[in-house]
């Protein structure tokens, strides 16, 4: 009976050396799969921030090759184009107690 106790302990350490590590590794594995989850929650959100912005310069696209009221509109503003004929006056405003 003596050798069964000693077969016994010696399969229950083999078990317990078989089955820890596994554990372990999938204790580490849990953190690297969050880890990735995490990565991948921040890519999908990234990517619908740069489909809305695709949206929106197509549709900025579009307007520029339709719309010529667009066209001429940026040509004011970003460029300070004005159209033949016209005059430009600009105006500073001065604080008052300063001279210029």
């Amino acid at each position: 009976m003596h050798w069964v106790n000693r077969i016994l302990l010696a399969l229950l350490v083999a078990g317990l050396m078989a089955f820890w590590p596994d554990r372990l590794e999938l204790a580490a594995d849990s953190e690297d799969l969050e880890r990735v989850r995490a990565e991948r929650t921040a890519l999908v959100e990234r990517n619908e921030t740069l489909q809305n912005e695709i949206r929106l310069i197509g549709a900025e696209i579009h307007a520029l090759k339709t719309d010529h009221r667009e066209v001429a509109r940026i040509a004011r503003e970003d460029l300070n184009l004005v159209k033949p004929g016209e005059f430009v006056f600009e105006v500073k405003h001065i604080a008052a107690g300063r001279t210029p």
